[in-house]
């Protein structure tokens, strides 16, 4: 009887641990899928402020930048801090490398984020925006 009880018991557990993990996973998901939605935007963003952004692009980008607040990491929400004001029209010290430095740490953090962490460490890990050349000569 003892024994009945006891397996019994064990596969009430097992079942409850079973679903708990499979729900866990579920939403663990979900999360990623909305985190990368939210980041996918940011990019597209970003990509539309690359030379002489119209305003619209400008609204866009602060509109993703804005959001990024509410589902990044703390490590994105500071390289996010830094490449804003690296970007910004009144830093006086901007430059192309700094912004591609900044650029590339921000993709890094992001790409960690979402459980792609690159094989490169953050300080020797390259990404670059690319400008379209459609309406425009500027290139970042």
């Amino acid at each position: 009887m003892e024994a009945a009880f006891i397996s019994a018991a064990a596969a009430v557990l097992v079942a409850a641990v079973t679903a708990f993990l499979t729900k866990y996973k579920e939403r663990e998901a979900a999360w990623r899928a909305k985190k990368l939605s939210y980041y996918e935007e940011f990019v597209a963003a970003v990509s539309g402020t690359v030379g002489q952004p119209p305003p619209e692009a400008k609204i866009r980008f602060a509109n993703a930048v804005n959001n990024l607040h509410l589902i990044g990491s703390q490590d994105v929400i500071d390289t996010l801090h830094n490449y804003c004001d690296e970007i910004s029209e009144s830093n006086p010290e901007r430059s192309i490398e700094k912004q591609n430095n900044a650029w590339s740490a921000l993709v890094w953090h992001i790409r960690a984020d979402i459980g792609d962490r690159p094989a490169k460490l953050v300080g020797n890990f390259e990404a670059r925006l690319w400008n379209s050349g459609v309406g425009s000569n500027a290139t970042r």
